[in-house]
């Protein structure tokens, strides 16, 4: 029997062929994007889930819906996610492309502010 090895690159690169998924799949990437930065703010905590969770003020049934990519974190969130890891959040406009506008300072949010949703 002659086996042909398939690999995830290979399933995703024929997946993303055609342009309808890969508009779709696009427009997701922010999102998942998200979700690897706040599984990496918690690896270099050292921490599990469950502790990570307990250290941030949120249930880890939560924590893992957000690292699943299933959930986008509201800034109150977010910002209790990146206290916990030692962290503040940063947020910058960015002009969209091929627009020339003023520029507009980054906000930055500390976990002593208060952030209104």
């Amino acid at each position: 029997m002659n086996h042909k090895k398939v690999t995830w690159d290979s399933i995703r690169s024929e997946v993303l062929a055609d342009p309808e998924v890969k508009v779709e799949y696009d427009a997701l990437e922010s999102e998942f994007d998200l979700a690897r930065r706040v599984i990496a703010l918690r690896k270099a905590s050292g921490l599990n889930q469950r502790d990570f969770a307990v250290r941030v003020g949120i249930k880890q049934p939560q924590l893992a819906r957000l690292e699943s990519g299933k959930q986008m974190p509201k800034l109150d969130t977010l910002s209790k996610i990146a206290s916990g890891a030692g962290y503040e959040i940063e947020i910058h406009f960015v002009p969209m492309q091929d627009k020339q506008t003023q520029k507009v300072e980054p906000l930055r949010i500390s976990t002593t502010d208060s952030i209104i949703d």
